[in-house]
C-alpha cells in the first residue's frame, strides 16, 4: 500500500475504513495496519476490528498451510529426489521465481573465497545461463574478502553471505549502502531495468552459507508492475527445502569423491605390496643377480 493509498485510508469514515479492509481479506493483500486505529478500542467498532483481523490472520494461516501441503512439499520432494546437480541448480531457481514472480533469478555457489556464477534467469530478455541451457556463466565470481583481507561488503550478495542476513530492496537504484555499478552497466547494456531485489544467504544446518539466491524484479500478477518482494512463510519453507536438498547433494557428492580417493589409495597400497611380495621372493632375487652378471659380460 502506497503512502497516498494510506493517506486517503486514514482519512476516510470509519465504515469506509472496515469495507476497505474487508475487501483486502477478499484480495488477499490484508495488512492489520489497515485497522490499526480500532484494534485496541473496546467498543463495537473495536471489536468488528478485532473479528476481521483474526479471521484474515486464519485465513492467511490456512492458505499458507494450503500452498505448503500442495505446492512446497512436492517441491521439495523432488529436489531432494534430483541426481543431476545443473538440473537442481536450475529448479531451485525456477521453482522460486514461480513463487514470488520474479521477472530474473540467479544462483551463486560458495568456493572457496568467493560466490561463484552457476544459474542465471531473465524471463524479460529471454536469457538463460549455466544449469541445462549449456551456455556457460559470462560473469566473474563475487569475492567475499577484499584483496587486503577485509570483508567485501559492497557487493548484496557477498553481504548476505557474510553476514547469513536476507536482504530486500524496494529499488536498487534508490538503494544506498551497495554497490550495484555492475547491475545499472548491465541494464544500460540489455537495455534492461533492474528495480526489486531479494537476495536470499542458503545456509545449512551446521549454519555455513553455502550458497546465495537473488531474485529480481518481482510482477504485481494483476498488473504486471515492479512491486518489492514480499517474504513470508511459504518462500521460506520453500528455501529451507531447496536449501536442504543442495547441501544434500553437495555432502553426497563429496562422499563419492572420498570413497573414490580411497579406493585410489588402497589400489596404490596394494600395488605396493604386490611388487614388494614379488621382488622378496628367491626368484626374483636370482633373476635380478643373473641380469647384472650378463650386463657385467656385455660391458666386457
Amino acid at each position: 500500500m502506497s503512502q497516498s493509498q494510506a493517506t486517503i485510508i486514514s482519512s476516510s469514515s470509519p465504515l469506509k475504513r472496515i469495507m476497505h479492509a474487508v475487501r483486502a481479506i477478499e484480495r488477499g493483500d490484508y495488512d492489520s495496519s489497515l485497522l490499526r486505529d480500532f484494534l485496541k478500542e473496546s467498543g463495537e467498532l473495536g471489536q468488528l476490528a478485532q473479528l476481521l483481523d483474526t479471521v484474515a490472520n486464519t485465513i492467511h494461516q490456512r492458505n499458507t498451510q494450503l500452498m505448503l501441503l500442495s505446492k512446497v512439499i512436492p517441491i521439495g520432494v523432488s529436489l531432494s529426489a534430483e541426481k543431476d546437480f545443473n538440473r537442481l541448480l536450475e529448479s531451485l531457481v525456477v521453482e522460486a521465481q514461480s513463487f514470488t514472480n520474479a521477472d530474473a533469478g540467479s544462483l551463486y555457489l560458495v568456493e572457496e573465497d568467493k560466490l561463484r556464477f552457476v544459474i542465471l534467469r531473465n524471463t524479460s530478455l529471454d536469457m538463460t545461463m549455466g544449469g541445462t541451457s549449456g551456455t556457460p556463466i559470462s560473469f566473474y565470481p563475487v569475492r567475499l574478502h577484499n584483496e587486503d583481507g577485509s570483508e567485501n561488503r559492497a557487493n548484496v550478495v557477498s553481504y548476505a553471505a557474510l553476514t547469513h542476513q536476507r536482504i530486500n530492496i524496494a529499488d536498487a537504484y534508490e538503494a544506498e549502502g551497495f554497490d550495484f555499478s555492475g547491475t545499472k552497466a548491465f541494464d544500460e547494456k540489455t537495455k534492461y531495468r533492474s528495480k526489486s531485489f531479494l537476495t536470499i544467504p542458503l545456509t545449512n544446518k551446521e549454519g555455513l552459507v553455502i550458497g546465495v539466491l537473488q531474485l529480481i524484479n518481482a510482477k504485481d500478477p494483476k498488473t504486471g508492475e515492479i512491486v518489492p518482494f514480499k517474504d513470508d512463510d511459504v518462500l521460506e519453507a520453500l528455501v529451507l527445502l531447496a536449501t536442504a536438498a543442495l547441501d544434500g547433494y553437495i555432502r553426497e557428492a563429496a562422499l563419492r569423491r572420498e570413497i573414490a580417493q580411497l579406493k585410489i589409495e588402497i589400489d596404490k597400497s596394494r600395488r605396493d605390496k604386490q611388487v614388494e611380495e614379488i621382488t622378496d621372493t628367491n626368484f626374483f632375487r636370482d633373476l635380478k643377480s643373473r641380469a647384472e652378471e650378463m650386463r657385467t659380460k656385455t660391458k666386457k
